[in-house]
């Protein structure tokens, strides 16, 4: 019986693992006919408005199975919130004064400063047995080859755990920074968070926002917490935990050249790794 019971299991992994490569192969058929939209540069209430749009009009027209991209910067700086963060955690005068435009997410996750990025938004309607699981995955262990092949280097990997999120909100300073900690998929390089992503769901359209660190600025966020009372020590910290493409490269990585190769990634959309 114990015989049987394994070859049951075996079998029913197998099958799983199938049907995981099956959601696997037509997301990155779908990936390859994607519409890339590089918009450079627009304040935080603009950059948000553009991705709700992009959510809704797929919303509205439920014949529309393809994935729309949107790369972006910000100017000027700008702290996002996640959906549901107090807008209290953050010094929104202190912001403004020093120039930092402070604005809220439709997706979830934490504080993060936008400075020296690239953002993405992804848009795209679920079914067919793809979830929103499936796709953070499959977009972070695809990004992960992007990057590793662009740029040389093998250090680029993604998370396998996941931390206790909701132990995380209740410790300072991880309850108020994105770059503080790394979910299961999020990209890392030696130990240190590279790439923040979160999500929203508008009925069946999925919109997942990610950034990039293109260089420093990021870890100048504590210094806009309300309630953080030792910013010097929390900016070493979060520095600490996150790493740029300028440090894994040991060089000035451009808004331009990190754009070009995301796009000549999905035009080699095959190269993706597991």
């Amino acid at each position: 019986m114990l015989g049987d019971r394994r070859t049951v299991d075996t079998c029913i992994f197998a099958t799983m693992n199938a049907n995981v490569e099956s959601l696997r192969h037509r997301f990155f058929e779908r990936l390859a006919a994607c519409t890339v939209a590089i918009d450079g540069m627009c304040n935080g209430a603009e950059n948000m408005r553009r991705d709700a749009s992009h959510a809704a009009t797929l919303l509205d027209t439920p014949d529309d199975n393809r994935i729309y991209i949107r790369l972006y910067a910000w100017q000027p700086w700008c702290i996002s919130l996640g959906n549901t963060q107090a807008e209290t955690d953050i010094d929104i005068d202190r912001a403004h004064a020093d120039g930092i435009d402070v604005v809220r997410r439709p997706t979830g996750g934490r504080a993060i400063l936008h400075a020296r990025e690239l953002t993405y938004a992804l848009i795209l309607r679920l079914g067919e047995g793809l979830t929103h699981g499936h796709v953070y995955r499959f977009w972070h262990e695809w990004l992960a080859t992007v990057l590793r092949t662009h740029f040389g280097t093998d250090g680029i990997v993604y998370s396998r755990t996941q931390p206790d999120f909701p132990q995380l909100q209740r410790q300072e300073p991880t309850r108020w920074l994105c770059f503080a900690s790394s979910a299961r998929f999020e990209l890392l390089w030696r130990g240190r968070k590279l790439v923040g992503s979160a999500q929203r769901l508008y009925g069946t359209v999925l919109l997942q926002h990610g950034s990039l660190l293109l260089g420093t600025g990021h870890e100048r966020l504590p210094y806009y917490l309300r309630a953080c009372s030792n910013p010097d020590t929390v900016a070493a910290y979060l520095s600490s935990r996150s790493a740029t493409l300028e440090d894994v490269c040991g060089r000035s990585i451009s808004f331009d050249e990190l754009s070009g190769a995301i796009t000549s990634g999905i035009h080699r959309h095959g190269y993706c790794a597991r």
